[in-house]
């Protein structure tokens, strides 16, 4: 563990101090509009709310025109090097692919100025597929890469290695009632890519292990908080760290930030698992999109969170099993949300076990074990084409991250046995 500054008082208010998420004088609660403190959609650093979104929006736009499934990121891992450096963050990128970005002191010549070592991690992939087979007619077999439902590859456009393709379906006319009703398994998919022999598909140099990812740019509705498109699981989260990182440039901080682009989150959280080896730190918060139900035919109560209503704190999630998982730090979760509190963003609270796994089940294994967090950003419609976000949530975010670092000098050592303060 590094150094601490021991946490000040007791979290109880004073007559001129309101407690997290009260409101004093001259203070407005969390989301309530107020003379002195901006609302939900707008930054508390005197830059327009306007502005962060417009950058997040832009910045999005750059990241999901990208293709970069798992194992094959590296035109991603590219732009986001030349992203942070254009933030003012000194950049490695491992031998594995996960980006390392560090907040330089704006006075080189300043001692260290200790405390502690945060780290804010998104993952850099996202889900697709790999050629495993070509046959003689030109035609593609894939395999997945991470959790991809054949009902969603089915009848779209693709991208294979830098061509076009497009995942074929039997003649609506040919099926039958039970086939109209279901999606083949993936393994029984086939991609054309206009070829008309193994041949012409070698000489468009798609082969045995070329990725394949979603054709589908980034739209928005009419709505123009509402955008959708493909790789938002977990481009979105990369963009919220550069414009932190934008926010935070020139900036005395008490203690050092390292952000996180992590690599093969999609197929077992491979790429966190060596960063956070690497990176050691104090503390960490992942930030990841998260599945949301708030559709028609969802179960109510089963998956919770809606979009738009602000950043999401997971207190717990998992996949299928709890063998891969993480419940939350109770210590960083209380800093992230008297972080929301105090600039007024509200925080969405859920527990996702047995739909979602993120980062953080790495994360938080490594070592002596590292104190972890989840901030999710809201999503619609997972792992498809179209997923579907508001971007206020994602403002939301960075503001809360700007104040989670502002306040890292008043962040004790997070003990599992620290009482509350919140």
């Amino acid at each position: 563990m590094g150094p601490w500054t021991e946490e000040p008082g007791t979290g109880q208010s004073g007559p001129d101090q309101p407690g997290p998420g009260q409101s004093g004088p001259g203070q407005p609660g969390p989301g309530q509009p107020g003379t002195g403190q901006p609302g939900p959609g707008q930054p508390g650093t005197g830059q327009p709310g306007t502005v962060i979104k417009d950058d997040l929006r832009a910045t999005l736009e750059r990241l999901t025109a990208l293709n970069g499934p798992s194992g094959f990121e590296q035109p991603v891992v590219e732009a986001l090097v030349g992203e942070f450096e254009d933030a003012g963050a000194s950049v490695r990128v491992d031998h594995m692919g996960n980006l390392y970005a560090r907040l330089r002191q704006p006075d080189p010549a300043r001692p260290d100025p200790g405390g502690p070592h945060l780290m804010v991690a998104a993952h850099s992939d996202e889900v697709g597929a790999v050629v495993r087979h070509v046959d003689q007619n030109g035609f593609l077999r894939i395999d997945p890469l991470g959790i991809v439902a054949p009902v969603l590859f089915v009848g779209r456009r693709v991208d294979v290695a830098g061509h076009l393709g497009v995942v074929g379906v039997r003649p609506v006319h040919a099926q039958t009632p039970a086939e109209r009703h279901q999606a083949p398994p993936i393994d029984q998919l086939f991609v054309d890519v206009g070829a008309t022999s193994a041949d012409e598909v070698a000489g468009m140099g798609i082969r045995v292990g070329s990725p394949v990812s979603y054709s589908s740019p980034l739209r928005t509705f009419t709505n123009p908080d509402r955008i959708c498109g493909k790789a938002i699981d977990n481009r979105l989260g990369c963009a919220v760290l550069i414009q932190l990182f934008r926010l935070l440039r020139d900036r005395e901080v008490a203690g050092t930030v390292t952000a996180v682009a992590a690599v093969q989150e999609e197929v077992g959280l491979r790429g966190a698992t060596v960063a956070a080896r690497s990176v050691r730190p104090d503390y960490a918060v992942v930030i990841d999109t998260l599945p949301v139900e708030d559709t028609p035919g969802g179960p109510e109560g089963r998956i919770c969170g809606r979009i738009g209503h602000g950043p999401v704190l997971v207190v717990a999630s998992s996949g299928g099993t709890f063998v891969n998982g993480h419940i939350g730090h109770p210590r960083v979760g209380e800093w992230i949300e008297r972080a929301g509190a105090n600039c007024g963003v509200p925080v969405q609270r859920v527990s996702s076990i047995g739909y979602a796994v993120t980062d953080a089940a790495a994360v938080h294994l490594r070592g002596e074990g590292i104190p972890t967090g989840v901030l999710g950003l809201p999503r619609r419609y997972s792992h498809s084409p179209v997923c579907t976000f508001d971007i206020n949530d994602a403002v939301g975010a960075v503001r809360l991250l700007e104040e989670f670092v502002t306040e890292m000098g008043t962040h004790a050592e997070p003990s599992f046995l620290a009482p509350q303060t919140t």
